[in-house]
């Protein structure tokens, strides 16, 4: 590939040294609220398709019933 051999010796410091600033960027970015579940639907089309919408339906369904087994605390609402 192209990018053979770019993490070579000559690399290393730059991935030792950003390797802890990029983890503390993930463990931040894991407390803050998750995006609601619906948003996973409405970000592709400009108009929803039919078949989206059932299963942006059926979605609100299984997590009315069965909500209790997720972690929905975790998510905005």
């Amino acid at each position: 590939t192209q990018m053979s051999g770019f993490w070579g010796p000559g690399n290393a410091g730059i991935c030792g040294n950003s390797f802890p600033q990029v983890l503390e960027a993930f463990e931040q970015a894991e407390r803050e609220p998750k995006p609601p579940p619906h948003l996973l639907f409405s970000d592709v089309y400009l108009e929803m398709p039919p078949r989206l919408r059932r299963q942006r339906e059926e979605l609100q369904r299984h997590l009315e019933t069965y909500g209790e087994h997720y972690p929905l605390q975790q998510f905005q609402k």
